[in-house]
């Protein structure tokens, strides 16, 4: 249930990027007698499906959740190719290029494209109707994942295999520069729908034999670390740096998902190669961590949903009990992440140089760092000084039954 969207002329938003003319050009409201296109769009928010025994989802914010700017390619599929291997040969039959979109929860996403007489021709003329291959990309910019659409979006050029294969550069959420809030251009997300049928009649025709629709999915997922530590300890800790170990993070990832992401193991789609340094995500610098009279009170307890654990951690933050050190965007990965968290303990009463210490953190699982999942780490301090950390994995899984992604934020 989206808001309805229509195509305006000249509307790419993308800073630094050179305005794209969307192809055939649209109008504000298509004439009658132009064959015309509808394709349906779903943003990343709230699931309808959660696995019982997982954790579930979480909320984005609204700026995570944000659509500056979005494209739709729409290619016929080449049915002499029985594999479908050789996407270059895939026809593209309508662009659209589209810029400050609100995708909210109230109405229908309804894209409208112009499309060639030639492919309406077809559509009409042709019995099978031919099948289409539709890709969404939202939020893809030169300035937050080193893409630029400029070169891919002229009339006849642009082939679904240069779609597919296209990388978020290694310099973008990855651990050049660790992003820290979300970019001033969005999120990226990308979403692909395949093998789809045409209804409908000239002059209006629409993807999908039954309302289908194209899931955006966020290409990145997020780490957040918080802390406190107990009253009745009269030391002070301060937290000074948070690292990830070397090899966790791909070098690239590819922005657009296979068709079968949601039906196959494993659950990514990445380059083969690594960061090999280690890497610091965050650094406090001697940030010292707050107090409360329960640290165990914010602990996971095995029961609570994703949103509720969410909850209880954005309370103890408001209430001043827990030290909320930063969240992280990075790239997806097939490694179950770890890394070390630096920190110094002033024992009471001591004049001295703070005492360096130094504590590991990990995930549970490889491969719970799809994309668009989120993972928090907390962390607390109780009498005897030491870190405890409880690391808790929020992610969605998918029904069999469900015929679109549900993600978690």
């Amino acid at each position: 249930m989206l808001l309805l969207l229509t195509a305006c002329p000249g509307s790419s938003s993308e800073d630094g990027d050179e305005p794209v003319s969307p192809v055939p050009s649209p109008t504000p409201t298509p004439t009658s007698d132009k064959p015309t296109l509808k394709i349906y769009i779903f943003p990343p928010s709230r699931p309808a499906i959660t696995r019982a025994d997982d954790l579930g989802y979480v909320d984005s914010s609204v700026e995570e959740n944000k659509i500056h700017n979005i494209h739709v390619w729409v290619f016929e599929r080449d049915e002499s190719d029985l594999d479908h291997n050789s996407l270059d040969n895939s026809l593209l039959v309508g662009y659209v290029s589209l810029g400050n979109l609100t995708l909210s929860e109230t109405g229908n996403s309804e894209v409208t494209m112009e499309i060639t007489e030639r492919f309406a021709e077809k559509i009409m003329n042709n019995l099978p109707r031919p099948r289409v291959d539709v890709y969404v990309a939202a939020n893809v910019t030169s300035a937050n994942s080193g893409i630029s659409f400029a070169n891919l979006t002229q009339k006849g050029t642009t082939t679904e295999g240069q779609l597919k294969d296209i990388l978020i550069e290694s310099n973008y959420f990855g651990l050049t520069t660790p992003v820290q809030g979300v970019p001033a251009d969005g999120l990226p997300m990308s979403g692909v729908l395949k093998d789809q049928a045409i209804s409908g009649t000239s002059p209006v025709f629409r993807v999908g034999e039954r309302l289908q629709n194209v899931q955006l999915v966020r290409a990145v997922s997020k780490i957040r670390f918080v802390f406190c530590m107990s009253s009745s300890n009269n030391d002070k800790v301060a937290v000074n740096e948070i690292e990830l170990n070397d090899g966790m993070i791909p070098q690239g990832e590819y922005l657009f998902l296979t068709d079968d992401y949601n039906k196959v193991t494993p659950k990514w789609r990445i380059t083969d190669n690594y960061v090999s340094d280690k890497k610091t995500l965050l650094s406090p610098s001697g940030t010292i961590v707050k107090k409360n009279d329960d640290p165990y009170s914010y602990s996971y307890d095995g029961k609570m949903t994703g949103q509720e654990y969410e909850d209880l951690i954005n309370e103890g933050i408001a209430d001043d009990k827990l030290s909320d050190l930063g969240t992280v965007y990075l790239r997806e990965s097939n490694k179950a992440l770890a890394g070390v968290i630096n920190y110094a303990i002033t024992p009471y009463g001591s004049v001295t140089q703070n005492e360096k210490t130094k504590t590991s953190y990990s995930m549970r699982n490889v491969g719970d760092f799809s994309r668009n999942h989120t993972w928090i780490v907390y962390g607390y301090f109780v009498t005897n000084g030491d870190l405890k950390i409880n690391v808790v994995e929020l992610k969605n899984w998918e029904s069999s039954e469900a015929d679109r992604e549900i993600h978690n934020w």
